[in-house]
């Protein structure tokens, strides 16, 4: 058994020992986002179905007009009593106010404008949903009474609307908008997962044992120092990638727990992978892990306290910030220099993997990337791991 291996499972059982790593590396990454996405479903959910089960509305109808016995024959509206419609809406005891003038039915019927007045809080989600529920009824409305004016002077309504739109798409509508919402997520999330994930091990490994005193026995045994190094560069990289597959384990089990926080409403939402795709994606961000391990590592190993070490490392995990790009980029119409930029040409490939988008020459452009960028992590961390001023700086 080679020296590299050995020191590879005595960090990695180090590692699973710790019940707080364990904690923080597998169980709150795998739970994180269930609990997220379950409050934001949730609260998607309640606001969905407060419209479906009824919507309370102050309505103010002084002519008694028709638009009022339309507004209240609506199975989802509830009349309320307001005495004042905009101090009640501002201190949230009416989530919308309806008012219309007297007049309003004599404008109608001589073909004049006529105005309402809708009082709504544009800062509650739920008064926001009233309102486009209240502005559908209104409009449908409006349509009727466009058309019997058009009857009445024996025109056909049909001129309404000359134009009928017909959609089509390469993708049903409930897969397209699920590989969407994925293509906007995962390569994000995956990203971050990355350079988050091997830090705390990193952190532990590097300045942590240094802060202990267990760096320098271990200098001292048969075991040279770059077979030290590949086996904490390898035990760092398997607990970052452990670490994002919990997070993404989290993130799939958050899709199945509260597909509402996902799907906004569209229930047939499909979010399924190509199991080549679901490879390929494992395949880079495992690399992607190896990147920011060893860079970890040598700023770990720099670092004279394990406090130290996490003030230098913070900066390291805001890179993964570079995630959040897949939400400006369009695999189909992008430029192809963002293939030769680090992070974002990972992010735009996962992001083509996940709208099922397989061009090998993007892929072999990255990956070549790739393994540039872990031959200058690894480089960067074997020099640091070299200099004896970086080892027993203290």
């Amino acid at each position: 058994m080679s020296i590299t291996s050995i020191v590879y499972k005595k960090e990695l059982k180090d590692m699973f020992r710790d019940k707080k790593t364990l904690v923080a590396a597998i169980l709150i990454p795998f739970l994180l986002y269930p609990i997220i996405f379950g409050l934001m479903g949730k609260g998607i959910k309640d606001n969905m179905d407060y419209v479906d089960k009824g919507i309370e509305i102050a309505l103010v109808d002084e002519g008694n007009s028709k638009l009022g016995e339309f507004i209240k024959s609506q199975d989802n509206v509830k009349i309320k009593e307001s005495k004042n419609i905009l101090e009640d809406v501002k201190e949230g005891k009416l989530i919308l106010g309806l008012e219309i003038p007297e007049d309003f039915d004599k404008n109608i019927s001589g073909e004049k404008k006529a105005d309402i007045i809708i009082t709504y809080d544009n800062t509650s989600q739920k008064s926001s949903m009233a309102m486009s529920y209240i502005n559908g009824i209104i409009e449908e409305y409006s349509k009727g009474i466009v058309a019997q004016r058009l009857q009445s002077k024996n025109i056909d309504t049909s001129i309404l609307t000359p134009i009928d739109t017909i959609t089509k798409s390469p993708e049903k509508e409930e897969s397209g908008f699920g590989k969407m919402m994925l293509s906007l997520m995962l390569p994000m999330m995956l990203v971050i997962f990355a350079a988050s994930g091997p830090i705390a091990s990193a952190t532990d490994l590097g300045a942590g044992e240094k802060e202990r005193g267990t760096l320098e026995p271990l200098l001292t045994t048969q075991a040279n120092r770059m077979s030290l190094l590949w086996g904490k560069f390898l035990a760092i990289t398997t607990m970052g990638v452990v670490t994002s597959l919990a997070f993404v384990g989290g993130l799939g089990l958050s899709m199945k727990m509260s597909p509402e926080a996902f799907n906004y409403g569209m229930e047939e939402a499909s979010f399924a992978l190509e199991p080549k795709a679901l490879v390929i994606m494992v395949i880079l961000t495992i690399l992607l892990t190896m990147v920011f391990g060893a860079l970890a590592l040598a700023i770990s190993m720099y670092a004279r306290s394990f406090k130290e070490a996490q003030t230098y490392l913070t900066p390291l995990s805001f890179v993964g910030m570079l995630g959040f790009t897949s939400y400006f980029i369009e695999p189909k119409t992008m430029s192809m220099g963002l293939l030769h930029i680090p992070i974002i040409n990972v992010v735009v490939v996962i992001k083509e993997l996940t709208l099922g988008i397989f061009n090998f020459a993007h892929l072999g452009i990255v990956l070549l990337w790739m393994l540039i960028y872990i031959g200058i992590s690894i480089s960067f961390a074997r020099y640091m791991f070299s200099k004896e001023e970086v080892i027993f700086r203290t």
